[in-house]
């Protein structure tokens, strides 16, 4: 028996299908969610159109990620705004994503192989010397990491029956697995975290190895760890479907506006009391920041050049009737509104 207990009462009256919730946010046809877009003041000229939309990329993905630019405060969408501007502003971000994504695991690439360089020259090819404890910090400097957390997740991994090639195919076929195998098995994430964990010496040498302009040491250390993370947090924003353009990453863990100024000089950033400007400063904690870092990370300049391309290639790719989704977009993701114009003049300063 439950008894006179209201919250049981309540909890069998719900078993028992008794309990009716009214949902704040109720499931809606696509039609019904067509007829809430028109009175909240959407343009849709073509139903069939919106439909479509809306049952291939959600009513989430395509309205509500947006709108908070597009409405004013009771919900209601501005004048002119239409349907079909909301779904190529959604391509488009789209685009940029696959760009980042693009990108960042080159950056990840250079980074993984950089380091297992470094673990291979300075401790050996094999687990338990390139692995071992006596190499690394206990504990990161923040205590949010711990090397033996780190060594136990590998260890299994490489012990599990989920192991994947080529870090099974050495396992099997060979008396160990190196570093630069293994990284290839190991997430950014933990590998970010080797780098972090590393013990003064060889983080010296991977530092230099990874940052090989003439800086000060802490200053490049403290650039890879928060422009690796940063990167990171974008990449998987942009991979999980997540809000990618309203992403912002905290002050204090973005690379110093210093240190970027540093190493990509003038073009790209403005200063004005060789101070980097308010607006850089705010920016470089989105989307402009991760376009920096990646910048920073690319160690040839084709390949510099490359992503700069590719990057004027999407923005670029809007005809006149679109182009002012470009604003949009740069105004959303916080974008300096002239960084096409300092885009070109860092790729003319390059040495191709």
């Amino acid at each position: 028996m439950l008894g006179t207990d209201p919250t049981a009462l309540a909890v069998g009256a719900f078993i028992c299908g008794d309990y009716k919730m009214s949902y704040d946010k109720p499931f809606l046809t696509f039609d019904e969610q067509i007829a809430l877009l028109k009175r909240r003041g959407l343009q849709i000229l073509n139903e069939d159109f919106a439909k479509s939309a809306l049952s291939t990329l959600s009513y989430y993905d395509l309205i509500n990620r947006y709108k908070s630019h597009f409405t004013d405060g009771n919900d209601n969408f501005i004048p002119n705004v239409s349907i079909e501007q909301l779904y190529e502003l959604y391509l488009f971000d789209k685009d940029i994503q696959a760009l980042i994504i693009k990108y960042s695991t080159l950056v990840e690439n250079i980074f993984k192989t950089k380091l297992s360089y470094v673990l291979s020259e300075d401790f050996g090819v094999s687990i338990d010397k390139y692995l071992n404890a006596s190499n690394y910090l206990s504990y990161a400097s923040n205590n949010s990491v711990s090397f033996t957390d780190i060594q136990l997740e590998i260890t299994k991994y490489i012990q599990s029956d989920h192991i994947k090639n080529p870090s099974k195919y050495y396992k099997i076929h060979h008396n160990h697995i190196p570093p630069w195998i293994l990284l290839k098995n190991v997430s950014l994430g933990n590998s970010i975290n080797l780098f972090k964990l590393l013990s003064a010496n060889a983080k010296h040498h991977a530092t230099d190895l990874i940052i090989r302009e003439n800086k000060p040491y802490d200053q490049k250390v403290a650039f890879i760890e928060c422009a690796m993370d940063m990167i990171r947090s974008f990449r998987n924003s942009a991979a999980h479907n997540l809000n990618f353009t309203s992403l912002r990453i905290e002050k204090k863990r973005c690379p110093s506006p210093a240190s970027l100024y540093s190493l990509l000089g003038p073009s790209l950033i403005l200063r004005k009391n060789k101070k980097v400007i308010s607006t850089d400063r705010r920016s470089m904690q989105g989307l402009f920041g991760v376009i920096l870092c990646i910048l920073a990370f690319l160690d040839s300049e084709y390949l510099k050049s490359r992503f700069i391309t590719d990057l004027l290639t999407i923005m670029n790719s809007l005809d006149n009737q679109s182009y002012s989704l470009l604003n949009t977009y740069s105004s959303i993701a916080e974008i300096p509104p002239d960084l096409e114009t300092r885009l070109l003049d860092f790729y003319h300063h390059l040495s191709l």
